[in-house]
């Protein structure tokens, strides 16, 4: 598919979710019985208008695609009217400001829905643990009794409510210290602690032997006020060469794992030292039908290093699980919830300064995501639910967006409602409000802007 086909499929989903929006604002101001002057899908000037003849309503789509409106009776301007928003109570006035928010909401509660139906949803319940060869390195959750069936709900003292949460956090948060908290299959609730270290040495010009890099991680459990040392898990990458990753256990017993050649054989060299000093020594060859031990060991070296394996810890959740229609929907709002605490995460971060600039998207970026989905060799199935998927993004990211206390968004309008109810009932007019409205909406637009060119900076330089 083209670019101009990924814009149109682009404006197609904004228009959707501009329509759900509006709508849910329509729909509440009817039932409060404020006139609708105008329901409009996209800004600009009319290529299509009608009025509905039982409501009076102006239904019309403009030629602009950003966007739409619900013009209220009494919302820009005062109006001596039993119809006007303005006369309305506060609360009727509220919930038809929050209706909008409330739609887009349900669009993704029932978007994910779907597609959780379709390929099943993903949860915080372990699924595997890198505690031994068949899963390609030993990593450090090797020392601690987390196994399949356990719930990781929350990292660093963040709650985990899907994989989703885990990526965020993550993506923002790479502490040396890293706590986990983990509810057993049995109910009971333990910590792990790491106490990570790194150093990295680099050799830049020389790119076959680019550096060696060193990791070493402390293990412990915590249950209640109870810390243990469970073991040292110490990693050596040497030069795109080898790999050496040793476990030392709190008991005394040791294991290390070389991945490289001696004596010309490549190969997993296990070494297991016991409690007692008992050395016991193995050589782990024919790792893979599709490759060769070396180009297979090669490939383990090469991938700790570069895919930042050496941050792990060694679990993988639950992707895909399979439910009936009650689980999906419950696991849709569950979702929904993470979309929506990652907008508000995202935007704290942003103002804190954890997250840049390079981590927002206007509609540029988006469309290239669009097309990234679009043009991939993929089945169309895949394409439409990936698209499906991003709806459902957008839509909670639009309903915390216009959540926000600023004026010409919901939010704002909620605000100068709570600034009545302070004033003893006094409201602000429509006419001032509106004054202070256009203000922040022209720099909203100049944050756009500033988005956009960022995204393009991206797409010039990605």
């Amino acid at each position: 598919m083209s670019v101009v086909g990924s814009i149109l499929t682009m404006i197609l989903i904004f228009s959707v979710l501009t329509v759900v929006h509006e709508w849910g604002h329509y729909l509440a101001a009817r039932l409060f019985k404020v006139r609708v002057n105008e329901f409009s899908i996209f800004m600009g000037p009319k290529i299509f208008s009608r009025v509905g003849k039982k409501t009076g309503t102006r239904f019309s789509i403009r030629c602009l695609p950003l966007g739409g409106f619900c013009a209220l009776e009494g919302e820009e301007e005062t109006k001596d009217s039993p119809e006007s928003y303005c006369n309305k109570p506060w609360y009727q006035r509220a919930v038809i400001l929050v209706a909008g928010v409330f739609m887009n909401f349900v669009l993704a509660i029932l978007i994910v829905s779907v597609i959780f139906s379709i390929v099943g949803y993903d949860t915080r319940t372990v699924n595997s643990v890198s505690n031994t060869l068949d899963s390609a390195w030993v990593m450090p959750m090797a020392f601690t009794d987390l196994e399949p069936g356990d719930e990781v709900i929350a990292y660093n003292g963040m709650q985990i409510s899907t994989p989703t949460d885990y990526s965020l956090y993550m993506m923002v948060q790479e502490a040396e210290d890293v706590t986990f908290t983990v509810r057993k299959k049995n109910g009971k609730e333990v910590r792990y602690v790491l106490d990570r270290t790194f150093d990295r040495k680099e050799n830049a010009e020389d790119q076959e032997n680019p550096g060696t890099l060193k990791a070493m991680i402390q293990v412990f459990q915590k249950t209640g006020k109870t810390q243990t040392k469970l073991g040292t898990y110490t990693s050596f990458w040497d030069n795109n060469r080898a790999l050496t990753i040793t476990l030392d256990y709190a008991d005394g017993r040791k294991t290390e794992y070389y991945y490289g050649t001696r004596e010309d054989v490549p190969a997993v060299y296990v070494a297991e030292t016991a409690a007692d000093g008992t050395l016991k020594e193995s050589v782990k060859t024919g790792l893979s039908d599709k490759y060769t031990d070396e180009e297979y060991v090669q490939a383990l070296i090469s991938e700790f290093n570069t895919t930042g394996s050496y941050k792990k810890f060694g679990f993988s959740f639950t992707y895909g699980k399979d439910g009936n229609i009650f689980q999906c929907i419950g696991q849709s709002f569950v979702y929904t919830w993470s979309l929506i605490k990652s907008v508000f995460l995202s935007l704290w971060w942003l103002i804190t300064g954890k997250l840049g600039m390079d981590a927002m998207a206007g509609p540029i970026g988006i469309t290239s995501l669009v097309n990234d989905v679009v043009t991939a060799k993929a089945a169309v199935s895949a394409k439409i639910l990936s698209l499906a998927n991003m709806a459902a993004l957008i839509s909670a990211n639009l309903a915390v967006f216009n959540l926000l206390p600023v004026p010409g968004l919901d939010g704002g309008k909620l605000l100068f409602i709570a600034i009545e109810r302070i004033r003893g009932g006094k409201q602000i007019s429509p006419e001032t409000e509106g004054k202070i409205s256009l203000v922040f909406f022209g720099l909203l637009i100049l944050l756009a802007i500033v988005i956009a060119g960022n995204d393009i900076v991206n797409l010039i330089t990605g």
